[in-house]
């Protein structure tokens, strides 16, 4: 019983080890070197990349060409010519902010996957940690368990102590064991999943199941409107869709090609000149065409998310908080229920089964009941967490 009370004690403490892995480094961990950040941030680099370079004006050229003629009438004539490709069509531009937008799309999903993989993260430290826990619960009833053996070995000695008690207590010891190993396994289990998340070995977690009461709906709401990113980009989105279509309106502009040079014949004399043209590519097959449906079509995606995307992330945040809000009532007052009922039936049970006022079955209950409720707290403590982080996610704030 002196090992329940201890193990009480400590999980109401926070682990101290300055090699723990604590939130603040998952959070940082999962930004900068999980994977599938990595991955879509990759992704969303070589969409700016590419984006760079579409629909840039077509580069001039310079031409050199040279005609000459054999006897008896023989002269030669050098052309230099600089041409100037002048493209005032809407293809051009409506490509290029296509492709700015695909670039912007990628960042979106770059920072989404980002946010996804945090709150992911932290769901499985958090798990760690309270795993953790359990596994100190269960070592401390396991050593409860031990004490009562020795208690009862003395009273085997004296003929106190009957073999029905003996096997009664083995069953307790060997259960108590078996959980114990279950637990610690688990934990490892769960930070190696941690570890390969990150991609970072994980040796210990550090942290706390103290969380804030979320504020009003409103500021929430703001929150998500400024740090979600599918959502604070909207509006320039939505600019680069609607720029793209009006530029794909003018994609049966023509393209001109400005030509002008120096021109200088030789024969039987020498004459210097120079060289002027205009070309015009006419538009009969490629108008546009393809920039304007995807132009339209991303558009009215865009528009479409824009009409639900205010009520969808109200609808997840007020949830969100609501949760929260009921599990930490609920915390609260199964602490408060139970505090002072642990305390009265640690203190009769541990004294009373010494005195030899209590019998094993009863000291067993009351080990029991203890253990259950010391097990519900880090349960309520985990799920107090793990909603606080869907509302942390839900507003864009990991």
């Amino acid at each position: 019983m002196i090992g329940l009370a201890a193990a009480s004690w400590f999980l109401s403490t926070t682990f101290a080890n300055a090699q723990s892995l604590t939130e603040a480094r998952v959070l940082e961990l999962a930004r900068a070197q999980a994977p599938a950040v990595i991955a879509a941030r990759r992704s969303a680099r070589q969409s700016s990349a590419r984006a760079t370079g579409v629909g840039l004006h077509p580069n001039p050229q310079i031409a050199f060409q040279r005609q000459e003629s054999f006897a008896p009438n023989a002269e030669s004539q050098d052309v230099l010519q600089v041409n100037v490709p002048i493209d005032l069509s809407g293809r051009r531009r409506a490509t290029r902010f296509l492709a700015e937008l695909s670039a912007a799309e990628s960042n979106v999903n770059a920072e989404s996957v980002q946010l996804a993989i945090s709150a992911r993260a932290l769901e499985i430290f958090y798990g760690a940690l309270a795993t953790k826990r359990r596994v100190v619960l269960l070592t401390h009833a396991q050593e409860a368990l031990d004490d009562a053996a020795r208690i009862l070995v003395s009273r085997e000695s004296v003929g106190e102590a009957s073999g029905y008690q003996r096997a009664r207590l083995t069953l307790a010891v060997e259960l108590a064991r078996s959980r114990l190993g279950r637990a610690e396994l688990e934990l490892e289990l769960v930070t190696g999943e941690l570890s390969a998340l990150l991609g970072a070995p994980v040796n210990d977690v550090e942290g706390s199941f103290e969380v804030e009461p979320p504020g009003p709906i409103s500021s929430l709401l703001e929150r998500a409107q400024e740090h979600r990113p599918e959502l604070s980009s909207l509006d320039a989105r939505l600019d680069l869709a609607r720029r793209a279509e009006r530029a794909s309106d003018m994609g049966w502009f023509p393209t001109l090609t400005v030509t002008g040079g120096y021109n200088r014949l030789r024969g039987d004399e020498v004459g210097h000149g120079y060289t002027v043209g205009l070309r015009v590519g006419i538009p009969v097959f490629s108008r546009g065409q393809g920039q304007a449906r995807e132009a339209d079509a991303a558009l009215e995606a865009l528009r479409n998310y824009q009409g639900v995307a205010a009520t969808s992330v109200e609808s997840e945040v007020a949830t969100a908080r609501a949760r929260v809000l009921g599990m930490l009532a609920e915390r609260e007052r199964f602490r408060r229920a139970t505090t002072e009922p642990s305390a009265l039936l640690m203190r009769a049970a541990a004294s009373g089964f010494r005195g030899g006022e209590r019998n094993l079955v009863e000291l067993l209950d009351a080990q029991r009941a203890l253990f259950d409720v010391a097990d519900r707290q880090i349960g309520l403590d985990l799920s107090t967490r793990l909603a606080d982080i869907a509302l942390r996610r839900a507003t864009g704030s990991l």
